[in-house]
């Protein structure tokens, strides 16, 4: 029942925050981030509330906490970690351009093309390069469980981040011609991006390239309009992805071999689902664990950085994903503080995010701090988007900015290795797709 009432609390305050957000816009960030909160945190929560042995034991021990009480205090720290992130958001907003003043102008149609044309190049080499390496496609398709191994130190793959500029360039050629011919392209790229992103084994990819797709559309073509006619469509996509959510893990873990055996529920059920797509055991174990006596105040918080240089037996190097001495005080049920080697550390890690790297280090002052200035760092980047709405390496790095960037040593090493690529996206965008008017 108590876990229930948590449901109600945070879907209350959630949806207050929808409808009394400042900028109606669908996809601002108040907006935007609430609804992610909505679809990562409530199913979970409603889940363990009808199932609560459903709740992985070793959190409660390790805590010595019991289920109600465990939810408490997470509801609690959630409350104040959403608040404290639109605070930052509203602080850091800026007053837009009243619409169509001043006008936006549009990219340059042959230079747009261009750029799409050597992106989608760029791209679909590095991949197959890639496949060359290992294999091929079928060996790759067939051995989707060993796909860290096969991906590790294959930095070619880094440069297949830019396929999701070419449908965001498609788009702004279409903008402004309308050509047929431009609305195939953007079909067969759309199709190459998610058939290169599936087969690496990834959700996160493919599911960033479609959110991707879908803002750059409503920033780009117009904003998107509710009908009855999108019924249909929206109920196929949503079918499909879906669909592909829950393929993924069967296609990782050898699923035809679980189901001879009669394994294979473990990865089709509703749990796995919950724990899949949500860190709400994280940051219970987070919220419930850490004290003024345990917590990390960043020790070895920097020590993976300049470690890298070290040579010789890479199990000594400390571990630069804090997730994993998550995992591991829950699996072995005792402390483990940063910095120790990697190899006395599990090798799973449980991502700590925002919330559980603010309170494994500064407790509740961390969660109001760090959401705060994740909510500041939104704010600036849909600041940015909205001035310069046909830049399509600006969209990309909004969306990263909302969905993947926070605080913790993990979310940050990913987002610094990505940024580069996008700024130099930026400069080719300015370059070659803007007249000298426009620059």
């Amino acid at each position: 029942m108590v876990v229930f009432l948590c449901f109600c609390w945070l879907l209350l305050l959630y949806a207050a925050g929808y409808a009394t957000a400042k900028n109606k816009d669908v996809f601002s960030p108040v907006r935007l981030i609430t609804a992610i909160f909505m679809l990562r945190h409530l199913p979970f929560i409603l889940y363990i509330a009808f199932n609560p042995l459903a709740f992985d034991r070793r959190i409660l021990m390790v805590c010595n906490t019991g289920l109600d009480a465990a939810f408490i205090t997470y509801a609690f720290t959630e409350t104040l970690a959403y608040l404290s992130l639109v605070l930052g958001v509203y602080v850091f907003s800026q007053k837009q351009p009243a619409a169509g003043r001043p006008p936006h102008f549009l990219p340059d149609y042959k230079g747009s093309k261009i750029c799409a044309a050597l992106l989608f190049t760029t791209g679909l080499v590095s991949y197959i390069i890639f496949l060359g390496r290992i294999g091929g496609l079928a060996y790759l398709l067939t051995h989707l469980s060993d796909r860290v191994q096969l991906q590790q130190g294959q930095y070619i793959l880094y440069f297949t981040q830019l396929l999701y500029l070419v449908p965001l360039l498609l788009l702004c050629c279409i903008k402004i011609r309308k050509k047929n011919i431009d609305k195939l392209l953007l079909a067969i790229s759309v199709a190459a991006c998610i058939f290169v992103y599936a087969s690496l084994g990834g959700r996160e990819p493919v599911v960033l390239f479609l959110i991707s797709l879908l803002i750059g559309y409503h920033y780009i073509m117009g904003p998107l309009q509710w009908s009855k006619r999108l019924l249909l469509p929206s109920s196929i996509v949503v079918v499909v992805l879906a669909a592909y959510i829950f393929l993924v893990p069967l296609m990782r873990h050898d699923a035809i071999n679980s189901y001879k055996q009669g394994g294979i529920g473990k990865y089709i059920s509703a749990k796995t689902l919950v724990y899949q797509t949500s860190y709400v055991y994280i940051d219970v174990f987070a919220c419930n664990y850490f004290n003024k006596d345990n917590a990390w105040y960043l020790h070895g918080f920097f020590d993976p950085v300049t470690a890298y240089g070290i040579k010789g037996d890479k199990g000594n190097i400390p571990q630069v994903d804090q997730g994993v001495y998550f995992s591991s005080i829950v699996s072995r049920q005792q402390y483990y503080a940063p910095p120790l080697p990697r190899k006395e550390l599990l090798a799973r890690s449980w991502p700590t995010e925002n919330f559980g790297f603010a309170y494994a280090n500064f407790l509740l002052p961390g969660i109001v701090v760090f959401f705060f200035l994740q909510g500041a760092v939104f704010a600036l980047a849909y600041h940015w988007l909205r001035l310069h709405p046909y830049n399509t390496a600006l969209i990309i790095l909004y969306v990263l900015i909302i969905f993947i960037f926070n605080f913790s040593s993990l979310r940050l090493a990913g987002f610094l290795r990505t940024f580069p690529l996008l700024f130099v996206c930026y400069l080719f965008f300015n370059r070659f797709a803007l007249t000298k008017k426009q620059r």
